[in-house]
Protein backbone atom coordinates (compact mmCIF):
# COMPACT_ATOMS: atom_id res chain seq x y z
CA UNK A 1 0.00 0.00 0.00
CA UNK A 2 3.25 2.38 0.78
CA UNK A 3 3.07 2.36 -3.32
CA UNK A 4 0.39 4.08 -3.58
CA UNK A 5 -0.76 5.99 -0.48
CA UNK A 6 0.75 7.80 2.40
CA UNK A 7 -1.86 6.51 4.57
CA UNK A 8 -0.91 3.42 7.06
CA UNK A 9 -1.55 0.19 5.99
CA UNK A 10 -3.53 -1.02 8.80
CA UNK A 11 -5.80 2.22 8.60
CA UNK A 12 -6.42 1.17 4.30
CA UNK A 13 -7.60 -1.80 5.24
CA UNK A 14 -9.38 -0.60 7.99
CA UNK A 15 -11.18 2.08 5.19
CA UNK A 16 -11.98 -0.77 3.26
CA UNK A 17 -13.49 -3.17 5.44
CA UNK A 18 -15.88 0.18 5.91
CA UNK A 19 -16.66 0.37 2.56
CA UNK A 20 -17.36 -3.08 2.44
CA UNK A 21 -19.38 -3.38 5.23
CA UNK A 22 -21.39 -0.11 4.00
CA UNK A 23 -21.76 -1.87 0.18
CA UNK A 24 -23.47 -4.99 1.88
CA UNK A 25 -25.49 -3.49 5.08
CA UNK A 26 -26.32 -0.29 4.42
CA UNK A 27 -28.97 1.69 2.18
CA UNK A 28 -28.06 3.63 -0.73
CA UNK A 29 -27.78 7.16 0.69
CA UNK A 30 -25.27 6.12 3.33
CA UNK A 31 -23.08 3.75 0.44
CA UNK A 32 -22.88 7.00 -1.50
CA UNK A 33 -21.35 8.77 1.35
CA UNK A 34 -18.72 6.64 2.48
CA UNK A 35 -17.75 5.92 -1.37
CA UNK A 36 -17.12 9.61 -1.84
CA UNK A 37 -15.02 10.14 1.52
CA UNK A 38 -12.85 7.29 0.93
CA UNK A 39 -12.60 8.55 -2.03
CA UNK A 40 -11.42 11.92 -1.07
CA UNK A 41 -9.31 10.61 1.31
CA UNK A 42 -7.25 8.14 -0.79
CA UNK A 43 -7.12 11.30 -3.73
CA UNK A 44 -6.02 13.72 -0.63
CA UNK A 45 -3.07 10.81 0.44
CA UNK A 46 -2.20 9.87 -2.73
CA UNK A 47 1.03 8.81 -3.74
CA UNK A 48 2.60 9.39 -7.04
CA UNK A 49 5.76 8.05 -8.87
CA UNK A 50 7.42 11.45 -9.76
CA UNK A 51 9.63 11.86 -13.03
CA UNK A 52 13.39 11.90 -11.44
CA UNK A 53 16.45 13.83 -12.58
CA UNK A 54 19.77 12.10 -12.73
CA UNK A 55 21.32 14.03 -10.04
CA UNK A 56 24.16 11.54 -9.69
CA UNK A 57 27.16 13.78 -11.04
CA UNK A 58 24.96 17.57 -9.67
CA UNK A 59 24.27 16.68 -6.24
CA UNK A 60 25.55 19.47 -4.19
CA UNK A 61 25.31 21.92 -8.04
CA UNK A 62 21.50 21.89 -8.22
CA UNK A 63 18.65 22.19 -5.83
CA UNK A 64 15.50 20.47 -6.94
CA UNK A 65 11.98 20.96 -5.87
CA UNK A 66 11.21 19.57 -2.62
CA UNK A 67 7.18 19.46 -2.80
CA UNK A 68 4.54 19.84 -6.44
CA UNK A 69 3.20 23.52 -5.53
CA UNK A 70 3.36 27.02 -6.85
CA UNK A 71 5.94 29.04 -6.36
CA UNK A 72 4.24 32.33 -4.90
CA UNK A 73 7.20 34.95 -4.15
CA UNK A 74 10.89 34.98 -4.50
CA UNK A 75 12.85 37.51 -2.20
CA UNK A 76 16.59 37.99 -2.84
CA UNK A 77 18.88 39.33 -0.42
CA UNK A 78 16.88 38.34 2.64
CA UNK A 79 17.41 38.37 6.10
CA UNK A 80 15.08 36.20 8.10
CA UNK A 81 17.19 33.27 8.65
CA UNK A 82 19.34 33.74 11.79
CA UNK A 83 22.56 31.06 10.98
CA UNK A 84 22.82 32.94 7.23
CA UNK A 85 23.36 36.54 6.98
CA UNK A 86 21.62 37.28 3.61
CA UNK A 87 20.03 34.15 1.61
CA UNK A 88 17.70 34.05 -1.19
CA UNK A 89 13.97 32.98 -0.39
CA UNK A 90 11.47 31.22 -2.40
CA UNK A 91 7.95 30.97 -1.31
CA UNK A 92 5.83 27.51 -2.38
CA UNK A 93 2.07 26.92 -1.86
CA UNK A 94 0.85 23.53 -1.58
CA UNK A 95 -2.55 22.80 -2.73
CA UNK A 96 -5.06 20.58 -1.05
CA UNK A 97 -5.28 18.38 -3.49
CA UNK A 98 -1.67 18.42 -4.90
CA UNK A 99 0.38 15.87 -4.34
CA UNK A 100 1.67 15.84 -0.44
CA UNK A 101 5.33 13.70 -0.64
CA UNK A 102 7.81 15.66 0.29
CA UNK A 103 11.36 14.68 -1.90
CA UNK A 104 15.05 15.21 -0.98
CA UNK A 105 15.77 18.55 -2.76
CA UNK A 106 19.77 17.53 -3.18
CA UNK A 107 21.93 14.68 -1.91
CA UNK A 108 22.83 15.65 1.99
CA UNK A 109 22.78 15.53 5.58
CA UNK A 110 20.03 16.35 7.96
CA UNK A 111 21.63 18.64 10.24
CA UNK A 112 18.81 20.89 12.07
CA UNK A 113 14.86 19.27 12.58
CA UNK A 114 12.52 21.14 14.53
CA UNK A 115 8.89 21.81 14.98
CA UNK A 116 7.13 24.68 16.64
CA UNK A 117 3.95 25.49 17.82
CA UNK A 118 2.34 28.60 16.81
CA UNK A 119 0.10 30.66 14.92
CA UNK A 120 -1.00 28.73 11.12
CA UNK A 121 -1.65 30.71 8.19
CA UNK A 122 -3.53 30.00 5.51
CA UNK A 123 -1.54 29.18 2.16
CA UNK A 124 -3.18 32.33 0.51
CA UNK A 125 -2.33 34.63 3.23
CA UNK A 126 -0.88 38.05 2.44
CA UNK A 127 2.90 37.70 2.08
CA UNK A 128 3.66 40.07 5.47
CA UNK A 129 1.42 37.51 7.63
CA UNK A 130 4.56 34.86 6.83
CA UNK A 131 7.13 36.77 8.35
CA UNK A 132 6.22 37.04 11.62
CA UNK A 133 9.02 36.10 14.28
CA UNK A 134 9.74 32.04 13.68
CA UNK A 135 8.75 31.45 17.31
CA UNK A 136 5.57 32.39 16.93
CA UNK A 137 4.56 30.56 13.80
CA UNK A 138 2.87 26.71 13.55
CA UNK A 139 6.15 25.29 11.75
CA UNK A 140 8.87 23.17 11.10
CA UNK A 141 12.29 23.60 10.17
CA UNK A 142 14.65 21.14 7.97
CA UNK A 143 18.20 22.52 7.24
CA UNK A 144 20.23 20.22 4.70
CA UNK A 145 24.27 20.39 4.47
CA UNK A 146 24.60 19.18 1.00
CA UNK A 147 28.31 16.81 0.36
CA UNK A 148 29.61 20.56 -0.52
CA UNK A 149 28.68 21.82 2.92
CA UNK A 150 25.89 24.08 1.92
CA UNK A 151 23.07 24.78 3.59
CA UNK A 152 19.45 25.13 2.72
CA UNK A 153 16.35 25.86 5.29
CA UNK A 154 13.44 24.74 4.33
CA UNK A 155 10.51 26.02 6.56
CA UNK A 156 6.86 24.15 6.54
CA UNK A 157 4.57 26.92 7.71
CA UNK A 158 0.91 25.16 8.54
CA UNK A 159 -2.18 25.57 6.98
CA UNK A 160 -5.31 27.05 9.26
CA UNK A 161 -6.83 23.56 8.37
CA UNK A 162 -3.95 21.32 7.80
CA UNK A 163 -1.58 19.54 10.02
CA UNK A 164 2.00 19.63 10.34
CA UNK A 165 4.44 17.77 8.23
CA UNK A 166 5.36 14.00 8.34
CA UNK A 167 9.10 13.32 7.88
CA UNK A 168 10.83 10.41 8.51
CA UNK A 169 14.10 11.86 8.68
CA UNK A 170 16.10 12.47 11.65
CA UNK A 171 19.06 15.26 12.48
CA UNK A 172 22.11 13.24 11.43
CA UNK A 173 20.27 11.20 8.60
CA UNK A 174 21.46 11.06 5.23
CA UNK A 175 19.72 10.74 1.71
CA UNK A 176 19.89 10.85 -1.71
CA UNK A 177 18.31 13.89 -4.11
CA UNK A 178 14.53 13.24 -4.86
CA UNK A 179 14.50 9.98 -2.04
CA UNK A 180 10.35 11.00 -0.75
CA UNK A 181 11.50 12.16 2.82
CA UNK A 182 8.07 12.67 4.59
CA UNK A 183 4.32 13.74 3.50
CA UNK A 184 2.40 17.21 4.21
CA UNK A 185 -1.44 16.01 5.09
CA UNK A 186 -3.60 18.65 3.48
CA UNK A 187 -0.59 20.81 2.33
CA UNK A 188 0.72 24.56 3.19
CA UNK A 189 3.43 26.44 2.98
CA UNK A 190 6.97 25.69 2.26
CA UNK A 191 9.84 28.92 2.79
CA UNK A 192 12.68 28.11 1.13
CA UNK A 193 16.13 30.29 2.33
CA UNK A 194 19.08 29.25 -0.14
CA UNK A 195 22.38 30.85 0.72
CA UNK A 196 23.92 34.03 -1.13
CA UNK A 197 26.07 31.88 -3.98
CA UNK A 198 22.51 30.89 -5.88
CA UNK A 199 20.79 31.76 -9.04
CA UNK A 200 17.33 31.53 -8.34
CA UNK A 201 15.94 29.33 -11.82
CA UNK A 202 12.27 29.80 -10.77
CA UNK A 203 9.70 32.29 -11.40
CA UNK A 204 6.84 33.54 -9.79
CA UNK A 205 3.37 31.59 -10.27
CA UNK A 206 5.62 28.73 -11.96
CA UNK A 207 4.24 25.24 -10.73
CA UNK A 208 7.16 22.95 -9.83
CA UNK A 209 7.84 19.19 -9.59
CA UNK A 210 9.84 17.68 -7.53
CA UNK A 211 12.77 15.73 -8.63
CA UNK A 212 12.06 17.46 -11.99
CA UNK A 213 12.14 21.62 -11.78
CA UNK A 214 16.11 23.50 -10.71
CA UNK A 215 14.81 25.83 -8.08
CA UNK A 216 18.32 27.09 -8.06
CA UNK A 217 22.42 26.03 -8.76
CA UNK A 218 25.01 27.02 -6.02
CA UNK A 219 27.95 28.98 -7.49
CA UNK A 220 31.22 28.74 -6.90
CA UNK A 221 31.34 24.97 -5.59
CA UNK A 222 33.84 23.41 -5.36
Amino acid sequence: MKRFTFLPTELVYSFLLLWIYALWNCSLGPKVLTSIFLILIFYICRRTSIPLRDTAKLDGEIFLSPVHGIVESIRRDATTWDEVAVTHEIRISIGPFSEKGLYLPTSGEVSFLKANRGKKIPRNSESQDFYLPASELSHTDFILRSKNQTKSLMRFIDCTYGHRPSIWLKSGDCGRGAACFGFYPFGGTLIIYLPQNSDILVFEKERVVPGQTVIAAFKDVK
